[in-house]
C-alpha cells in the first residue's frame, strides 16, 4: 500500500524504489571501475535484460527501445568474444514497471557512456553500438508525463510498484550471476 506521502505513481515509484535502484547503481558502479572486463559484464547486463524483456513487454511504450537495445548490445557482445544465456524473467511485469526502469536506465547510461569513452579502453572503441544509442528522451518524458498523471495508491499502482522492484531484482540477479561465472572462469 502506498504511502499517503506520495503524490503521484512516479513519485512512489521514485520512493519505494529507490534501495533496489541504489543497489544496482552500486553494482553497475563497480562494472564501470573495472575496466575492460567490467564494460563487457556490462553489456551482457543490458542484453539478458532486454532479451529477457522483449518476449513479455510488447504493451510497454518503450518495446521499441528494448528490441534496439538489445540488438547493439549483441552486437558488441559478439565483437568481444562474449554470449550468454537469454534469462527467462520470473515475472510479466506491468508495462509502466517496464518503461521506468528502460527509459530511466538511459539516463544513467548516458553518464557511463562518458565515462568509458573517457577512459580510452579500446574494447571501448571497438564495441561502442550500445554506448552509441540514442538517448531515447522521449520515452522518460512519456513515462514521466504517464507515471505523473497517476494515482500513487491502488492495486495497479501496488502492481507498478512490485514489478519495478522485481525488475531491478533481476538485473542484480545478472549481475551477480555473470560475477559468479567469471570467477568461476578464471579461478
Amino acid at each position: 500500500m502506498a504511502d499517503a506521502q506520495y503524490q503521484n505513481l512516479r513519485a512512489r515509484l521514485r520512493g519505494d524504489t529507490r534501495h533496489c535502484h541504489a543497489a544496482l547503481d552500486e553494482q553497475v558502479t563497480r562494472l564501470d571501475q573495472a575496466g575492460a572486463d567490467g564494460y563487457a559484464r556490462f553489456l551482457l547486463l543490458q542484453w539478458r535484460l532486454f532479451a529477457a524483456l522483449e518476449p513479455v513487454s510488447q504493451s510497454a511504450a518503450c518495446a521499441p527501445v528494448i528490441r534496439g537495445l538489445k540488438q547493439r548490445a549483441g552486437e558488441d557482445l559478439a565483437r568481444l568474444g562474449r554470449a550468454a544465456d537469454a534469462p527467462e524473467l520470473p515475472l510479466v511485469p506491468h508495462p509502466l514497471a517496464v518503461d521506468y526502469l528502460v527509459s530511466g536506465s538511459r539516463l544513467g547510461t548516458q553518464v557511463l557512456r562518458k565515462r568509458w569513452l573517457e577512459r580510452g579502453l579500446p574494447e571501448v572503441i571497438y564495441a561502442c553500438e550500445y554506448l552509441s544509442a540514442p538517448s531515447y528522451t522521449e520515452y522518460w518524458r512519456g513515462f514521466t508525463a504517464r507515471a505523473e498523471a497517476l494515482p500513487a495508491e491502488g492495486a495497479a499502482a501496488d502492481r507498478v510498484v512490485e514489478d519495478a522492484t522485481g525488475l531491478f531484482g533481476f538485473c542484480l540477479e545478472c549481475v551477480f550471476a555473470e560475477s559468479a561465472e567469471g570467477r568461476a572462469i578464471h579461478a
